[in-house]
């Protein structure tokens, strides 16, 4: 099937709110410059907005300056869970869950260990290796139900969003939640 660039086809736009749709008559090859243009355009603002988001993600250590110590954070997240088995949990057990895996996570990242402990755990380095991509999928995984929850765009890093949104969260508490020290 040939088309002919000049062909003249009618493009109508008719979007929510405009009172009448907007038509005009125009060549096929104006019809495919527009389309790439708009591609284009796209394509210019989903990078805009990937940077734009990308510089608003705290690090780890600004994310969790002043969260309760990870075995505190958890016990909390599982006795809430258990508590709340009937009634469903709400976003901000989710979010302390998400921020928790991610602490645990982050420990466990081969690039934060000692030489003393990583010379102890040489034996097990096949353990520890499952070990740790356990704890980074788990951390993926509930990074990305807080990103599901919430409605937030599936274009975000899940952990850095859970990690600006416990930083948001911390802000807006009135004192360490646990009562307990960060570790």
């Amino acid at each position: 099937m040939d088309f002919n660039p000049s062909d003249v086809v009618t493009l109508k736009l008719d979007c929510a709110g405009w009172y009448q749709p907007y038509t005009v008559d125009i060549t096929r090859m104006q019809l495919g410059e527009i389309l790439l243009k708009l591609d284009d355009m796209a394509a210019g603002t989903d990078e805009q907005a990937a940077l734009a988001h990308a510089q608003t993600w705290p690090s780890p250590d600004e994310a969790y300056a002043a969260a309760p110590s990870i075995s505190s954070e958890n016990d909390w997240a599982i006795r809430t869970a258990d508590e709340w088995a009937d009634e469903g949990l709400d976003r901000e057990w989710y979010l302390r869950h998400a921020a928790v895996l991610d602490r645990i996570a982050l420990r466990d990242d081969a690039d934060q260990r000692t030489a003393a402990a990583e010379a102890a755990d040489a034996t097990a380095t096949v353990l520890l290796d499952l070990r740790r991509t356990a704890a980074v999928l788990d951390a993926d995984a509930a990074a990305t139900v807080l990103l599901d929850l919430d409605q937030a765009s599936r274009g975000y890093d899940p952990r850095a969003y859970v990690r600006q949104q416990y930083a948001l969260w911390a802000a807006e508490q009135p004192s360490d939640p646990c009562g307990t020290s960060s570790d």
